[in-house]
């Protein structure tokens, strides 16, 4: 692309970006000097076509974090279209590769993908999978754009090497043959795994030497793919092995290992990347643990100023210091985040770590966080990517005698001491640099920046940090503060406030659509609510006749093609998101198209799984309250204790989540005829029905209100139960044993008399015009992955109130607690109940519930007049 150098705007010497800094914090850096950074052209490896050249970051779409996203492409285009644009589109991209972990259908952390190949003789499906569809459409908006494949566990037939290598050719072949695009990166061995190194060099050779099942024209593309290992979590134990074996390194393109930003003790991958020129990944890394728009009215003291901005623990600036540390301590140059895009239910494994949450597809609601935004100080003010064979493509090096890294730890990175961390990149003709300052710290720091060689006069310097009091949450986002000139000796000088990152470039980004455009900004979303009038919430018959979705056009515009909904997308129903096994829209004799289960021990077998359990897949809205669920279902196969099918209601995630023992309510019932009602796995009634026939179809109904669940088999109530510890909210719930079982006519409706939705669920974190706290409370980030955006409030003592101001009945406060608090509570500020109780709760369940509040607007404080209580959030009822 054309470059431009940065205007002539009107300069300053000094330079002061970032956060106002209390005293106390400024005071006490004052007397620190200035970081010196020199920048001389002669330091550019430009001969380095590989170990050293920037290539950005990427996606990693694996184990159903992409479960939802294509509902947003089916129901939503213009927001799934935008996402692409946004992530992929523009002269800087942010990301530059999609990284696709298959799937075996079991859940290898958050959930399964699905397998392209269930049996031997299947020909390969990619339309099952989410993320060869994501590749597609996000090399229309990149046509450059890198895609990588690797495994964890493998479907039950593939366990050979011989079989593991047709499952990737076919699927590869399947997805060049669907899609247009071939794999440019293979891990052949197992994701988090040490490396077969004689499998690594057998697979690298297969490849460059196979003759077999091409079409015209394949052969060629497909013996250009490159190897990866080993993909480890933790330092890489090969880097000594690729060092000595030259027959090795001549087989592997790629080193890349997980979480962790160092190299091995002999120094082994920063020599490959020097003197070998190989390309080293993180090619799994952390990305944001947390929403980052509330993230800045925590007040952790980190370590004695309270707030730590968009910094402190599991921030965008920590992720930060991960690319710089990573590059510093072993010449990472890529950076894959796992997932970069959440579009799974809340509540599942790893969740809240992700760099946009796409988690509404009936509404298009995604939030884009400030993370994205830190990395484009990376990508923004770089020509990232791959060099070309002859060198001539431009693509900037990073210039380790000009970047450094202090923060301590490998994962997390933490740069609370405030010490110097950044890096530089320059173009190979040293035409133009970029240096990238992060400081996630509670101290200013100063820093002096001397470029040689170097045709500029005027450098630029932009910045993100979290906004001042009574601005919008993004107003210095990606903020352009001015431009610098040199001192008589050649330096520009910058001081960097607290909590923000900040990018000197020669570079002018001033008209680039990309840099310059904010992140689109959260809006409306909406509950799940699809007919109103007939008072249901959703209902599917799973048959989708006519439905199609939009094909994605050059640049990310949604053109006017269509394409049918089911075959598009390998059968997946909308709204589901699995959690074991594989539920598909399948056409039968009978009843046009059911929910089918599809793994079946007798058919395809049953692989491996990170987290053991039967199949479950979930579908709706976590802001359900109070409904009724029912579903039809029937058995193919013969009765056995382990066949069977379940409906389960206000599931809301949690490490039990992968199984119905996670599930709050279900309603079990066994191809023998023998039904259950089970909570959270442990059984509290149980029968038998009379004639029970296996082989027909069965209705099971659910219906929970308040703390009252109810079940019913074809019509009949079969129990009723009250709850003394209730959860309150979550979604529906279909369950089986490893057996092809059908489901059919799902409908969730409201129950007459009772709220069907939270009106609003808010993070603890959304301070006022939301929640007031008053007293004293701990208000945190970087807590578990099963706490709503990973923050909670904590009561510090007696006193500690919370208020909020609602038109509706009520609210709920939900969160872990021990039941320990006391509340008196007050609605309009007059006191309406004292010493009340809370109950004792888990993540996503409700520990205090006020209802019954008169229709008007009202005013509701909780206090604390004993115990602890935690907020994770509240529930407006």
């Amino acid at each position: 692309m054309r470059r431009r150098r940065v205007s002539a705007a009107a300069a300053v010497g000094l330079l002061v970006c970032g956060l106002i800094t209390p005293v106390r914090a400024a005071s006490a850096a004052a007397a620190v000097p200035a970081v010196e950074i020199a920048v001389n052209a002669a330091d550019i490896a430009a001969g380095n076509v590989n170990g050293l050249t920037f290539k950005g970051f990427g996606v990693l779409t694996a184990n159903s974090t992409s479960a939802l996203l294509l509902d947003y492409k089916a129901q939503h285009p213009e927001s799934y279209a935008r996402l692409l644009r946004v992530l992929f589109g523009g002269e800087r991209p942010i990301m530059t590769h999609v990284k696709i972990e298959m799937g075996n259908d079991r859940n290898n952390s958050t959930g399964p993908d699905p397998a392209t190949k269930r049996w031997a003789t299947e020909p390969a499906n990619v339309a099952r999978a989410p993320g060869f569809q994501l590749a597609a459409d996000a090399k229309r908006v990149n046509p450059g754009l890198r895609v990588s494949i690797l495994r964890w566990n493998a479907p039950a037939w593939a366990d050979t090497n011989d079989e593991i290598y047709t499952w990737y050719k076919e699927t590869i072949l399947a997805a060049y043959r669907t899609y247009g695009f071939m794999v440019d990166y293979v891990n052949p061995g197992v994701n988090e795994a040490p490396a077969d190194l004689t499998w690594t060099k057998t697979y690298a050779e297969l490849v460059r030497t196979d003759t077999t099942g091409f079409r015209p024209g394949e052969a060629d593309a497909y013996r250009r793919i490159k190897v990866v290992i080993s993909d480890e979590a933790g330092i890489g134990g090969f880097g000594s092995a690729m060092i000595a074996d030259a027959s090795l390194r001549e087989a592997v393109a790629v080193a890349g290992y997980h979480y962790n930003t160092d190299d091995d003790a002999g120094g082994n991958f920063t020599r490959l990347a020097e003197t070998y020129d190989k390309e080293v990944w993180n090619s799994e890394a952390q990305a944001t643990f947390s929403n980052s728009r509330f993230r800045p009215n925590n007040n952790t003291p980190d370590p004695t100023v309270p707030g730590t901005g968009l910094g402190g623990s599991g921030s965008a600036l920590e992720m930060a210091n991960t690319v710089v540390k990573g590059f510093v301590r072993s010449r990472r140059t890529h950076f894959v985040y796992q997932p970069a895009i959440g579009s799974f239910y809340e509540g599942g494994q790893y969740s809240f770590k992700e760099l946009v949450s796409a988690r509404d597809p009936w509404s298009g609601f995604m939030h884009y966080d400030a993370g994205l935004a830190v990395l484009q100080h990376f990508t923004g003010f770089a020509e990232a990517g791959w060099e070309n064979a002859d060198n001539t493509a431009g693509i900037w090096r990073i210039v380790p005698r000009a970047s450094a890294s202090t923060a301590t730890g490998t994962n997390p990175v933490v740069g609370r001491n405030g010490l110097p961390n950044y890096l530089t990149m320059a173009a190979p003709d040293a035409s133009d640099f970029s240096t990238v300052i992060v400081n996630d710290s509670e101290y200013p720091r100063t820093y002096r920046i001397t470029p040689s060689g170097f045709p500029v006069s005027r450098l630029a310097s932009w910045e993100t940090r979290a906004a001042d009091p009574g601005q919008a949450y993004d107003a210095d986002y990606k903020r352009h503060a001015g431009d610098l000139r040199p001192d008589a000796a050649g330096g520009y000088t910058v001081e960097v406030k607290p909590y923000s990152v900040v990018s000197v470039t020669s570079l002018d980004v001033t008209r680039d659509p990309q840099w310059t455009a904010p992140l689109p900004a959260d809006g409306a979303r909406p509950v799940l609510d699809a007919d109103p009038a007939r008072g249901v919430l959703w209902a599917d018959g799973f048959d989708y006749r006519g439905k199609t979705v939009p094909v994605i056009g050059p640049g990310g515009a949604v053109t006017p093609g269509r394409t049918d909904f089911l075959a598009t997308r390998g059968g997946d129903a909308l709204y589901t998101w699995d959690r074991n096994g594989a539920f598909e829209a399948v056409r039968t004799g009978d009843r046009e198209h059911v929910l089918r289960q599809q793994i079946d021990r007798a058919t395809t077998g049953v692989g491996r799984a990170w987290n053991n359990a039967d199949p479950i897949t979930g579908v709706g809205d976590p802001r359900w309250t109070d409904y009724q669920a029912r579903v039809d279902v029937r058995f193919e196969r013969a009765p056995a204790a382990d066949n069977y099918a379940a409906i389960g209601a206000r599931s809301t995630g949690g490490g039990a989540s992968h199984g119905l023992h996670g599930t709050p309510y279900a309603l079990w019932l066994g191809s023998t005829g023998t039904w259950e009602f089970r909570r959270l796995g442990s059984t509290i009634s149980s029968g038998t029905l009379a004639g029970f026939d296996p082989a027909a179809w069965h209705r099971l109904t659910i219906r929970v209100t308040g703390d009252l669940v109810t079940g019913f088999v074809d019509g009949r109530a079969v129990f009723g139960w009250r709850d003394d510890a209730p959860f309150r909210s979550g979604r529906v719930d279909l369950a089986s044993g490893f057996h092809h079982t059908q489901f059919d006519d799902l409908t969730i409706e409201r129950v007459r008399g009772h709220r069907p939705y939270y009106a609003a669920l808010l993070d603890n974190l959304q301070f006022g015009p939301a929640l007031v706290y008053g007293g004293d409370w701990r208000h945190a980030n970087g807590r578990g992955m099963y706490e709503y955006h990973r923050s909670a409030s904590t009561s510090q003592g007696p006193g500690a109130t919370l208020t909020y101001t609602t038109a509706g009945s009520g609210l709920d406060v939900i969160g872990p607690n021990d039941g320990t608090a006391r509340l008196d509570v007050r609605v309009d500020g007059r006191l309406v109940a004292t010493d009340q109780p809370t109950t004792a709760s888990t993540d996503f369940q409700q520990t205090f519930s006020l209802t019954g509040l008169p229709p008007g607007r009202h005013t509701i404080t909780l206090e604390v007049v004993a115990g602890t209580l935690v907020v994770d959030a509240v529930g407006v009822r």
